[in-house]
């Protein structure tokens, strides 16, 4: 914008050129074409400026609400609890009257022998079984939580890439590509604790099956102890006295 002053007193500089002898003015017709293109010039210059002004924008007057809601996801925590909570919070209790909704048959609370003799069940066994019902809880309250965060979450990335296809300046443009590379980001994160509340139920359950197996070789290994020291005793029972024997010699009368 300081263009077209300077220009113009360049103008005035030309047209008048120094006092001849006589002291009348002399015009040099050269000068004038020259400040009238110099003058061009700046304008141009100018007009150009603002054009590029225009298409670059101005990033504070670019208002995005989406930005806020973003700003409010990124602030909460998410429901779920941790592996070792599960575990730590489990019970044998509820491990005995977890029935999913009816779907399986508990077990009794006490076992009954062939003989008739009533003993109580090793409810505390059953702890395992209520960190695998409640990984699945937390699953189910992980899913519910994020489903609304994803779907306000998609709902702005449409609504940001729609408004990026009618961007007229960069500064829109960088600032809405931000923005989509963040609810992105949150996307991607939101889903990240989907997959990790499936992990937790994954791995506990694969911890039980472990645990199974390690019983089995237990039990296993005891029968084969238990068989093996009863057949040494059985072997001892029946081991055949190889001594000769010794008949005693009749008594002289």
């Amino acid at each position: 914008m300081k263009l077209i002053p300077s220009a113009v007193l360049l103008a005035g500089f030309l047209v008048w050129m120094p006092l001849s002898a006589q002291g009348i003015p002399v015009i040099d017709a050269s000068a004038i074409v020259q400040a009238i293109e110099a003058v061009r010039l700046a304008t141009q210059q100018l007009e150009q400026s603002k054009t590029e002004l225009e298409r670059l924008g101005d990033p504070g007057a670019i208002k995005t609400p989406a930005a806020n809601q973003l700003l409010q996801s990124l602030g909460l925590i998410g429901a779920g609890r941790t592996l070792v909570e599960i575990q730590m919070e489990s019970t044998g209790t509820n491990g005995t009257t977890f029935n999913a909704n009816g779907l399986y048959r508990t077990p009794t609370e006490v076992l009954q022998t062939a003989g008739g003799t009533v003993v109580p069940r090793a409810v505390e066994e059953y702890r395992k079984y209520d960190a695998v019902a409640q990984s699945v809880k937390t699953l189910e309250d992980v899913m519910y939580d994020t489903e609304e965060r994803r779907q306000s979450l998609r709902t702005q990335i449409q609504q940001a890439l729609k408004s990026l296809q009618k961007a007229t300046t960069v500064a829109e443009v960088q600032k809405l590509q931000g923005l989509l590379s963040a609810l992105n980001a949150e996307l991607g994160a939101v889903d990240r604790e989907r997959d990790t509340a499936l992990s937790r139920v994954v791995v506990q359950a694969t911890l039980n099956q472990t645990d199974a197996a390690r019983q089995q070789q237990a039990r296993r290994e005891e029968t084969e102890a238990s068989v093996r020291q009863a057949t040494e005793k059985l072997g001892t029972a029946l081991k055949v006295d190889t001594s000769p024997i010794r008949i005693p010699s009749p008594a002289v009368r």
